[in-house]
């Protein structure tokens, strides 16, 4: 039979790993009116509330030249190169300094797209490497090229990338994953490490944090390749830690700094369990395999292992298969049921996960898992000789079994009974198609081959399809740019030079400062420091472990945190508290006429004498505005409401006045106000609980408060004392900074200072803040732990703020002594080799012979073309 052309060229079977993939997804997109095909974008998840704003706010800075060290466009200061290295460091993301700055989001959609065909190029070599599949001379075989592409294309496709593919910073590692494996293997049985140090690198520079997992992942994997050979241990271990150590410390210009950012975040405080958790039984994990199952994201961390249903019938006839060595069989099989149990564990889960449990999006690393099925898949059809008649049966009758038991006993969430006889058809095509290929005379195998290949394609296509295509309205997502930036450009005008901070009741997400580009007191990352958010909610704001909000905000924590402005879609807001500043589009700018600049004066002592407790949060809010000046309690008990069955409450004033409410619990999405004077407000994520704006009403108004259900919920009202809070505000504003300049990493001002104290900053404490008053470092104290203060005397101080980030430049000197390190390793390497080929040039012939007669018999342990 004659060869296509095709098949003895190297690059086409390439271009075909990363074209199938790529051509698939790419008419799933236009088929979902992905722009510019209609309206619609990918946005999903994090990727809607925070990527998009951080990729947004670093395009900003490549462009303008900014610095990266540090930004006040997210929530009230963070450092950036932190946030870099969690979000942003795939190297491709440095293009978009000549990307169009209108098509952020398209940015992100292209490099989804190229990162799913990549990881099945990745695959496609792996498979290809590792098999040895290509002749150098007469090229690929169809027998064993189609499987493969089929193998990397259900890679490109599992149910990992089909749940998480909008989680763009895991991408890159998932993409090079099989490379670094490739990498070890050369590493261990070639003694070439260069793969398996630069891609390792790359992945720990791309997205540290599924990187750990790799680390565990490829620790485990060398202890297999040692076992299994056990020649050279020491030395294969010495070369296993030093490559590793490197492309480690390669990294340690993006970790460290890292590390010291995320020990002032939630997820620095998780600890290890005190006892062992199941999560769910295993026919349950198992049925997670089946075609169509919904992609899981929440909190109940089940896995997302689809792979292909081919691949279980191969992975169970490589149980059988007497070709392939048992122990290695053995080990193989038993990786399968560690992995098993680590999704199902809640010890293995916090192991895997970096000594952390993830909030949401469980089993962060089961693309091993699937990467480990579908290799053993494809080996299994290629050492297809030894598989039997019987073998085939009894596969089918054991997945005949599984599948009962699945309906009787599976409860896994997303999966279907619909799925599980789709599942079950699929498995019973496959067996007969197997039945088919194993009956059939050799000449016409290759077009069962090939039926097998298009059902398996279509498949894993149909699969992705159907779970992994997400969409959402890019018109709605940008719809308020133009006007923002209006409203922007009239605040700018008349700040006069002076930082200010903007809130926004219309707020998309929490991190809308990043994605319009100004300063605000609300943020929503896993790099967020910590003890801003238990401030924030220790006087009833909105605060959790990741997130910190402007919601429940009184004046008076509007003028701490030098909320200047504040936009609003409602053009009945002027009142005591706003003034109307600009208007756009239906969109309305309010200057806050309670605002403080970034340093005041404080009493000294306040972090020892306010006493928060979290028994009344009000009480916190009132003692500390006592602290500060006032005579008496700011927001004061008013009234108790309930509401009624149909989740509405309402509340009459007795006297003019602005008014809170606040409730104890709410499991309702989100929270609506109507004041007659202002409108209706939306609240969201109700459920954090905070304190709700009710506005200012007069004697015999009513304000009416619902829910998004039907949920019934009380409410206590508070009036503020606006003769409390002017006595507050005026005392603060008596002694206040005048900012001199200001950058993202540096402040410059002058103060007069007539009672000594401290100066008060509202920027989250942090080590890599240094103060000078008058040209001197100054040491800094916190208020709890959140903001920075500094103790001053009386008279005119030059104030000076300076930011660094903690442990970049060491980072930086660890990272390049490290790839010169590898760099002189590799040349070594290189004179070594040369050395000993110029030693065996003198070899005899027999040598010669014999040694090419080893290869053959080395290479027969793999697939040969015959096997087919």
């Amino acid at each position: 039979m004659k060869k296509s052309p095709l098949l003895k060229k190297k690059r086409w079977p390439y271009v075909l790993a990363f074209g199938i993939p790529f051509a698939a997804y790419l008419i799933m997109m236009i088929a979902n009116g992905v722009y510019p095909f209609g309206e619609n974008c990918v946005l999903h998840v994090d990727m809607y509330h925070q990527y998009c704003p951080f990729f947004t706010e670093f395009m900003d800075k490549l462009k303008s030249g900014d610095s990266l060290l540090y930004s006040w466009d997210v929530g009230l200061g963070s450092d950036f190169t932190a946030l870099f290295a969690y979000y942003l460091a795939s190297p491709v993301n440095w293009l978009l300094l000549i990307w169009p700055s209108d098509y952020v989001i398209e940015f992100m959609t292209l490099m989804i797209l190229l990162k799913v065909a990549g990881s099945g190029l990745t695959m496609f070599y792996f498979l290809k490497e590792h098999f040895g599949i290509a002749d150098k001379e007469k090229g690929y075989d169809e027998m064993t090229l189609l499987p493969a592409l089929v193998f990397s294309t259900a890679y490109a496709f599992s149910g990992y990338i089909a749940a998480y593919y909008w989680n763009i910073m895991w991408l890159d590692c998932v993409m090079l994953f099989p490379l670094i494996v490739l990498g070890l293997e050369r590493l261990v049985k070639q003694s070439r490490p260069g793969l398996y140090y630069v891609t390792l690198a790359i992945s720990i520079l791309s997205n540290y944090y599924i990187s750990i997992m790799i680390c565990i992942f490829l620790l485990c994997y060398f202890l297999v390749l040692c076992f299994e050979n056990h020649r050279d241990f020491i030395r294969k271990c010495l070369r296993f830690g030093l490559y590793s150590l490197l492309a480690g410390g390669t990294g340690a210009v993006l970790l460290i700094p890292e590390i010291s950012i995320l020990s002032y975040s939630g997820s620095s405080f998780d600890g290890f369990p005190d006892a062992v958790e199941w999560y769910f039984n295993i026919i349950s994990e198992i049925s997670r395999s089946c075609f169509s199952t919904e992609v899981y994201t929440s909190t109940e961390n089940w896995p997302n292992i689809y792979a292909g249903v081919f691949t279980l019938m191969l992975v169970t006839l490589y149980m059988f298969n007497r070709r392939i060595p048992l122990k290695k069989r053995l080990l193989r099989l038993a990786a399968i049921a560690f992995f098993w149990v680590s999704f199902a564990n809640n010890y293995l889960d916090f192991v895997w996960h970096g000594l952390h449990f993830p909030s949401s999006l469980p089993a962060r690393q089961s693309f091993f898992y699937i990467f480990l099925i579908l290799v053993l898949g494809y080996e299994s059809l290629l050492m297809w000789r030894k598989v039997g008649l019987w073998d085939i049966v009894t596969a089918i009758l054991i997945w005949a079994i599984i599948i009962v038991l699945v309906l009787a006993y599976g409860n896994a969430e997303g999966v279907s009974n619909i799925a599980v006889y789709m599942t079950a058809i699929m498995l019973l095509i496959y067996a007969i198609i197997m039945l088919m290929f194993r009956l059939s005379p050799k000449d016409k195998r290759r077009q069962t081959c090939i039926l097998f290949c298009a059902i398996a394609l279509i498949e894993v296509i149909a699969n992705m399809t159907i779970t992994g295509t997400y969409t959402t309205s890019r018109t709605s997502y940008t719809a308020k740019q133009d006007d923002y930036d209006n409203l922007l450009e009239i605040a700018e005008d008349d700040s006069d030079g002076e930082f200010y901070r903007i809130e926004d009741t219309e707020r998309k997400t929490k991190n809308d400062s990043s994605l319009y580009g100004y300063s605000s007191a609300t943020t929503f990352s896993s790099l967020m420091n910590l003890s801003v958010g238990q401030l924030y909610k220790s006087v009833r704001m909105e605060g959790g472990k990741n997130f910190y909000s402007y919601n429940g905000a009184t004046p008076l924590w509007t003028a701490i945190l030098s909320v200047k402005y504040y936009i609003s879609d409602s053009a009945a807001e002027n009142s005591a508290l706003r003034t109307l500043a600009g208007e756009s589009g239906g969109y309305y700018l309010y200057e806050n006429n309670y605002y403080l600049p970034l340093g005041f004066m404080v009493p000294s002592g306040l972090d020892e004498d306010w006493v928060n407790t979290n028994t009344d949060k009000m009480l916190n809010l009132n003692n500390l505005a006592k602290l500060l000046g006032a005579e008496n309690d700011l927001m004061v008990s008013y009234a108790d409401i309930d509401g009624d069955g149909s989740g509405r409450a309402a509340f009459t004033a007795e006297e003019d006045g602005y008014y809170y409410g606040y409730y104890s619990s709410c499991s309702s999405s989100s929270i609506t106000v109507y004041n007659p004077n202002s409108g209706s407000t939306k609240y969201s994520k109700a459920s954090h609980k905070y304190l709700l704006e009710l506005g200012y009403l007069e004697a015999g108004q009513t304000v009416t408060i619902s829910t998004s259900t039907s949920e019934s919920v009380s409410y206590t009202v508070y009036r503020m004392d606006m003769d409390e809070l002017d006595r507050v505000y005026n005392k603060l504003s008596e002694q206040t900074m005048s900012m001199g300049s200001y950058s993202s990493t540096e402040i410059v001002g002058t103060i007069d200072v007539q009672e000594a104290g401290d100066i008060l900053f509202s920027i989250p404490a942090e080590e890599g803040w240094t103060v000078y008053v008058d040209g001197e470092e100054a040491e800094w104290t916190t208020l709890k732990d959140a903001f920075i203060m500094v103790s001053l005397s009386e008279g005119t101080h030059q104030i000076r703020l300076v930011y660094h980030t903690p442990g970049l430049a060491t980072g930086a000197v660890i990272s390049v002594c490290c790839v010169i390190i590898f760099a002189v390793s590799m040349l070594a390497l290189r004179r070594s080799r040369k050395k000993k080929i110029k030693q065996n040039a003198g070899a005899d012939s027999g040598g010669t012979a014999r040694n090419n007669s080893r290869s053959r018999a080395e290479a027969d342990d793999d697939f040969t073309v015959q096997e087919l």
